[in-house]
Order: C-alpha cells, then sequence, then structure tokens
C-alpha cells in the first residue's frame, strides 16, 4: 500500500467514480435522493477544496446537479485534491485556516481536513446505496476491500 492518505484519494476517486459510472447509463430510472445526495458529495469536495486553496467556492453544500455535472465536479476536485496531497505529502502537520458556509472561522490540520473529505465521501456513498436498494437497483459496491482487490 501506498502512503494512507494517498491510497485514500485513489480509494474514493475509484468509487465515486464507480457510481457515476453505473448511474449515467440508467439515469432516467434513479432515485432523485441519489442524485442529491451525490451532488452533495462532489459539492462538498468542491468546497474543501477552495478552503484548501485559500479561495471560497462557487457551489453550496446541497445544489443538485445533472449526472454530467457531478461528473465534471467529481474530476475537478478529485484532480485538485491529488494535487494538494501531493504539495503536502509530508506536511500533514499544516494548519489550515478556512471559513464555513455559516462564515465560522476554524483551522485544522490538513491531514485531519483530507481524512474527513474522503469519509464524508464515504458515509454518503452509503446512503445512496440505501436509496438505490430501496427503490430496487442492486447496489454498487463501493466497499474499500473491493478496490484494493481490482
Amino acid at each position: 500500500m501506498s502512503h494512507p492518505i494517498k491510497q485514500l484519494w485513489l480509494y474514493n476517486d475509484w468509487a465515486n467514480k464507480s457510481i457515476i459510472n453505473a448511474i449515467k447509463p440508467q439515469i432516467e430510472k434513479i432515485p432523485s435522493s441519489a442524485i442529491k445526495l451525490l451532488s452533495h458529495i462532489v459539492n462538498a469536495q468542491v468546497i474543501w477544496l477552495s478552503r484548501l486553496n485559500g479561495e471560497k467556492s462557487n457551489l453550496g453544500v446541497w445544489d443538485e446537479h445533472t449526472i454530467m455535472e457531478c461528473e465534471k465536479y467529481h474530476n475537478l476536485s478529485s484532480d485538485g485534491l491529488e494535487k494538494k496531497i501531493r504539495e503536502y505529502d509530508e506536511s500533514e502537520m499544516l494548519n489550515i485556516s478556512y471559513l464555513t458556509t455559516k462564515n465560522d472561522q476554524f483551522e485544522n490540520l490538513f491531514g485531519d481536513i483530507i481524512l474527513h473529505i474522503f469519509n464524508h465521501g464515504t458515509y454518503h456513498r452509503a446512503q445512496i446505496a440505501a436509496a438505490m436498494r430501496k427503490n430496487g437497483f442492486d447496489p454498487i459496491n463501493t466497499d474499500y476491500i473491493s478496490f484494493v482487490r481490482k
């Protein structure tokens, strides 16, 4: 296994792309709650990447997107997160100061923010799986162990 944070980035990228690629061909049948959650995952990635870059995001936490927009935002934010991880590979003790969407000021370690982003995605991918199952679809397996088996 590579560096754990890099490995989590690879897993997060794979898991989100797996869901996007599975949803695209059958988008008209997919429950809207699944798309709303996927939109939320990519919004959070964009927002946190903006914070890491010292910028303000142009997306809201719960903005809803088409599947193609979700794919675009995922790819942009995932590429940006990979770049930040490479830059800060040995600097996980770096403190990042940022404003929340409610304009509250916080400061957290870079590594903690990165772990939060990826854990957040895992949490909501599980909700997507539950929504899919509830609506008669077999959910996409995005378990970490499935990722490392490939």
